[in-house]
C-alpha cells in the first residue's frame, strides 16, 4: 500500500513482533541491528527503510514501520537482524498535524 505522502513512495508494511522479555535496552539494540541490515540491504540494491517502532513492553510487543517495494524485502532484513517478526502487512502511514507553537506570554507576536 502507499504510503500518503506521494505516488512515489515505496509501499510501507508494519511488522508485528510479540517478544517475551523484551526491555529498553534490548529494544535500542534490536533497532541498531534491524538499521545496518536495512543499510546493507539497500546497498545491495533493496531500498528498505526502518520509518520507526514502538515499545510495549507490558504487553511484549514491539511494532514497526518499515518502507520497501515488497514484504519479502521487510522479511529479508528481520531476518538479516536476527529479529522475530510474527506479522508483516501492509499499512497506510499518515503523519499526525502538529500544532503552531503558541507565543509565550509576555512575548509580542
Amino acid at each position: 500500500m502507499d504510503r500518503a505522502q506521494g505516488s512515489d513512495a515505496r509501499p510501507t508494511f508494519l511488522v508485528e513482533r510479540y517478544w517475551p522479555g523484551i526491555d529498553l535496552a534490548g529494544f535500542q539494540d534490536a533497532l541498531r541491528r534491524l538499521e545496518a541490515a536495512a543499510r546493507q540491504l539497500a546497498d545491495e540494491g533493496s531500498p528498505v527503510e526502518h520509518l520507526g517502532s514502538i515499545l510495549m513492553p507490558a504487553d511484549q510487543v514491539v511494532f514497526s514501520l518499515m518502507a520497501a517495494n515488497d514484504e519479502s524485502v521487510v522479511r529479508l532484513v528481520n531476518e538479516r537482524a536476527g529479529l522475530p517478526a510474527d506479522r508483516i502487512a501492509g499499512a497506510i502511514a499518515l503523519p499526525g498535524e502538529r500544532p503552531e507553537p503558541r507565543p509565550r506570554k509576555g512575548t509580542a507576536r
